[in-house]
């Protein structure tokens, strides 16, 4: 080569290496996460509601989030395949309610009183907290046209389950969603 060329070559290489990437990606901006909606659906964020149970107490979904799994069921005393779902619904709240695993049984105040399903819970055991939807607001919310219905929401209160029976696999399903997460888990409350 000639001595100009070579210092021409090198101030060009000098050039290069020094010069600003031009290809290099840019840093963007990270969107803020869009957390799931409010809904009925699997997948949403369960609607919030509070609602009294037989004795008066509230209950309110969302002082639930971070802390329980929860199976919401609407139902009636005069419903066979509800009736059916009890001793199964017992067994599993007797087995899991020590890990976090609580059950809320929405009555569908349809051609029944408090003092009626007042007897039938006792005379069944159900231990688990029945709530009284006497204006059918939750129901409503939730778009229940048949019943059983039953909602399995997660620890973050999420739907992970929706139907008119029990799922397929349910203790195994309930047993997945109480086993902690390694990762701290924010609550949406």
């Amino acid at each position: 080569m000639v001595p100009g060329r070579v210092s021409r070559f090198i101030l060009l290489a000098l050039l290069i290496a020094l010069a600003p990437p031009v290809f290099e990606p840019v840093a963007a901006q990270k969107m803020p996460g869009i957390g799931p909606r409010e809904g009925w659906r699997v997948g949403d964020l369960a609607y919030d509601f509070t609602v009294k149970d037989l004795e008066g107490r509230d209950y309110r979904l969302k002082d639930l989030r971070g802390q329980s799994v929860v199976h919401l069921v609407f139902w009636a005393t005069w419903c066979m395949p509800c009736v059916e779902e009890v001793p199964h619904l017992k067994t599993i709240y007797g087995r899991y309610r020590a890990q976090g695993f609580e059950i809320l049984g929405v009555v569908v105040a349809m051609n029944q009183t408090k003092e009626g399903v007042r007897s039938f819970v006792e005379k069944n055991g159900m231990a688990y907290p029945i709530l009284w939807d006497g204006d059918l607001k939750v129901m409503s919310r939730y778009r229940v046209d048949s019943i059983p219905q039953n909602f399995l929401i997660d620890r973050d209160g999420i739907i992970r389950y929706a139907g008119i029976s029990l799922p397929a696999g349910y203790e195994e399903l309930v047993r997945k969603m109480l086993v902690p997460q390694a990762a701290p888990r924010a609550a949406l409350k």
